[in-house]
Parts: structure tokens; sequence; C-alpha cells
């Protein structure tokens, strides 16, 4: 395995004046993509690229979801020679739709369908509901304030047709049952715009997470919507969230527990965890910042137990987007911050410690390098996560309750990393998000990343192989704090500004 020389490594530490510690990574050979760069049980499986439909460029990968369809009723799928059971993937993007693709066979993964549905941010949610019995599955689909509008594409067209009133900043929902024709069936209108929205796991209501700035504090909340009935959806309350000093109080998205009865929102300066038994009357477990994380983007739970000891602790993991991704052109900036919240510490969480990637270098100042989407997997205990130019990264969670029992040790470890080199590759990574439709902890499994400047890259990560050589810092809660005040020295206390201490060490 081909390794990074010290005397890169040397000068990136002087740019930052410190000296990080070395980090190897397999570099592509002739057989492989040009600018791939990965550990050894990664490989590249196939890239999709997206048709440019409403915008000025092609790709602009943002979320994806994953679902199982029976498809053998289908006339749509009979015409293609499918029937059975497939896995779909929904993958949206900036102005280009939805991308539904086939990923059944992951070799053979192909676009199959696209809900022309010209929005950003382009955040996708999926959930089912019987109708007449018979199991539907849709889509919801958001457009923020800030942008313009694709009135041309489809989703407005057919909103229109359906009653809405011209459609502009929200949710619209579509009929995806059909995978290969998608189809508008409801729009839901919010004033502060759709960033981001997560439906209820009963799939009764909509919870919005406009991510406004601190100038909406007076009227910070998130919007919830009644969507019983797809026709006619309609606002029932807004959860007003405690005011915050610094970049913003809003939810900027939002993850649900498995039975619906809790929360978990990252409000740009602050987590709330929210009672959602009632999802039409929510009310607020706690809220709490902490000055270490600069910009909260998503907070997911996770109940792990320990193989051994069979103790079982929750915890609850927090991304921070420094500056909001804003291109500092090197790695790494954000990572995850990791709470326990079992029984009583959901009222007062307890920091654990705080994870970040071993990637130091610089490259192109129009890319950034910090933590975004993950996905958690519990059963498995395992986290994918996309890193921008830092590419995609597949996280070992299992050493998490030895530390919050106090135990020392690693609480999370990284197990393989994938990314195309800025510079080098024609299409350098730029991975909004990472997911996939199942994990294993042997033999090997794909992940899906989808990317601003790729598309959809489907990589294929194996046990068998040898781990990754970048196993990521993995800081105490003292540590991590002292390295945030570091970082806001040098940013003058300017919330939001791009800082960073390139091969960041304490």
């Amino acid at each position: 395995m081909r390794r990074r020389t010290f005397r890169l490594l040397l000068a990136l530490s002087l740019f930052a004046g410190l000296v990080p510690g070395i980090s190897g990574a397999a570099l592509a050979s002739d057989s492989e993509p040009k600018g791939a760069v990965h550990s050894d049980n990664m490989t590249l499986v196939k890239q999709l690229q997206y048709e440019a439909r409403n915008g000025t460029r092609a790709n602009g990968g943002t979320d994806l979801e994953f679902t199982q369809i029976d498809v053998t009723d289908l006339e749509s799928a009979a015409a293609r020679g499918v029937t059975g059971t497939r896995t779909f993937s929904f993958a949206g993007s900036y102005d280009n739709g939805l991308q539904i693709v086939d990923v059944t066979d992951p070799d053979e993964a192909a676009i199959v369908g696209v809900y022309d549905c010209g929005v950003r941010q382009g955040d996708v949610q999926l959930f089912t509901r019987e109708v007449d019995g018979v199991e539907r599955t849709y889509a919801a689909y958001t457009q923020d304030t800030g942008y313009g509008f694709a009135r041309q594409s489809a989703c407005y067209t057919e909103a229109e047709a359906l009653g809405f009133r011209r459609p502009d900043y929200g949710t619209f929902i579509a009929d995806v049952t059909d995978p290969y024709n998608p189809v508008t069936v409801s729009y839901v209108r919010v004033p502060k715009g759709s960033h981001n929205q997560t439906v209820h796991p009963s799939g009764n209501y909509l919870y919005n997470s406009n991510s406004d700035l601190i100038t909406s504090a007076a009227s910070a909340g998130i919007e919830i919507y009644d969507i019983r009935d797809l026709a006619a959806p309609k606002h029932v309350t807004t959860l007003s969230l405690p005011v915050r000093p610094g970049l913003g109080t809003e939810s900027h998205d939002l993850t649900f527990n498995k039975e619906g009865t809790r929360a978990y929102s990252a409000a740009l300066s602050q987590t709330v965890i929210i009672n959602t038994e009632d999802p039409e009357k929510p009310s607020i477990v706690t809220s709490f910042m902490d000055p270490a994380i600069n910009v909260e983007h998503q907070s997911d739970p996770v109940t792990l137990t320990d193989k051994t000891t069979g103790l079982t602790r929750e915890f609850l993991i927090i991304e921070d987007e420094v500056a909001g991704a804003t291109p500092t052109g090197q790695c790494p900036n954000g990572g995850v911050h990791v709470y326990d919240i079992t029984g009583p510490l959901e009222l007062a969480p307890v920091k654990v410690g705080y994870w970040n990637i071993d990637d130091v270098r610089t490259f192109s100042t129009s890319l950034g390098c910090t933590a975004h989407v993950f996905e958690i997997h519990e059963e498995q205990a395992l986290m994918t996560i996309a890193y921008y130019q830092g590419g995609v990264r597949v996280v070992d969670l299992s050493g998490l309750i030895g530390v919050a029992l106090g135990n020392a040790g690693v609480g999370m470890k990284e197990l393989g990393f994938y990314y195309f080199e800025s510079g080098v590759a024609d299409q350098p990574s730029n991975t909004w998000a990472v997911k996939a439709p199942f994990v294993t902890r042997d033999g090997s499994f794909e992940i899906y990343g989808n990317d601003q400047n790729r598309g959809m890259d489907i990589y294929r990560f194996s046990w068998d192989e040898a781990s990754s050589t970048e196993t990521g810092q993995w800081l105490t809660p003292k540590q991590a704090l002292k390295l945030a005040q570091k970082r806001n020295a040098l940013s003058g206390g300017a919330i939001g500004k791009p800082y960073c201490l390139l091969g960041d060490r304490v």
C-alpha cells in the first residue's frame, strides 16, 4: 500500500504550525479511477450521474433514502422485465429532481425514474400508508427559501393541477408506489421554507425544519402539519424553541426514535429533545448548548448494548457542520459530538466525547471538509458519514459504551474511507450524504454516496480486507472544548466564520 510521504505531511503541518500524526491511505493504481484515495477495504462499484434538467449543471446530489417495493403487479415493471420485491434508492439533488435508482443488484444499479422537481434543498423522506387495503409509498421533497423556482418542472405543474395555489416554498409529496412513474399527490406550503422535513413514524404528521438564522429568533419554532388528508394538509401547531445566542435557534434537522415518542432536533446553536408521544401536541423535554459546537446540523439517537456485559446505553450523536460547510480548502473541520442520554440523563445529557477524521491536507478553496449527513445502523453499531471533499467514511460505534462507563479507550473508530482527490480527479468528491439499505459486521456491504459533483457513487466495504489506517481522533469532552476555544480564537469569535486548525491536535 502506497502512503503519503512525510514531506507532504510536514509541509501541511508547517502551514498550520502544528505537526499532525502521519496517516496512511491507498492511492489509485492504473486500474482504479483517477484521483481515488481509499482504505484497502473499500472499492468503487459504480458511478451514476444525474442529467441536468432544470438548472445549469448535472448531478448536484443531496440527501438519499432507501426502501423496498414489490413491483410484481406494475405494468411499468413488466415492460422492463423485472418482478418481485426490488430495493430502490431515492436520491435528492439540486435542480435535477429526485433520482430513483434500482440498487437491488449494486453492480447493475441504474436510474429507473426521476421525479421531475427542480427544488433546492432536495431533502427527501420516505413514508408508507395503507390506502384501500394497499400499502403505498410516498416521498416528501423540500424547497427552501433563498432559491428560485423551476416552475416548469412536473412537481409544480402537478401541484397546481391538484388545486394547490402557485407552489413556492415548502414540501412536495409524491406517490412513488410505482417507482418508474412518480406523481405529485400533495404540497405543504411553509412560509419560511423547508430546509429539511421529517415525517412522524405514524405517517400522519410532518415536522418542518426551516433552518433560518438568528434574524427569525422571535418566532423560532418547528412547524407541524397534519398530512392525514394529503389533498388538504393543514398546519396544526408550531413548537416554539428557546432563543439562544449564536448562529440561530431554528431547527436545521430532526430525527424521531423508532417508536415516534421522541424527536431530536439539531437547532443550529442548540440541541432540543422533544416529547412526541402525542405528535400533534409535542413538548420540550430539554434543550442544551455545547460551546464546542459551531453549527448543529444533525442529531440522531442510538441505543447500544455491550455484548460482553449486556449493559445498554442510549446515546445522542450530534454532527457539527463547521461554518455551515463554507469551503475552507482543508481537512478536517467539524466532527461529531456524543452524549449519554440513558434514563434520567435525558434531562441533562452527559457528554462522552468527540470524534473526527484523520485526513490532514489542503486542496481547492472551492471545497470544504466538514462532517455532514450521517446514518446510524444501530444493531450493527456502525455509522456511515459524508465529509464533502473528505468523501465517505464507515465508523465503528461499539466502543461508546466503555467510555460512557468511565473506561479508558476509543469511543468511535473509522473502519474505512474513500474519496476522489481535488486537483487530481476529474470530478473530486463533494459528498453530501452517504447511507446504506443494510450493513453487516462480516463479509461485505455497499454504501451509497450522494455527491454534488459526482452524482451517486456506490462503494463496497469488505470486512475481509485490511482495515483503515486512519482510525480518526477521539477526544474527551475537555479536549474537545479546548480545541473549539483554539478555533474560536482564530475566528475572532465570529459565529459561522470559516476557521480551522490544519491537523487539529490538542
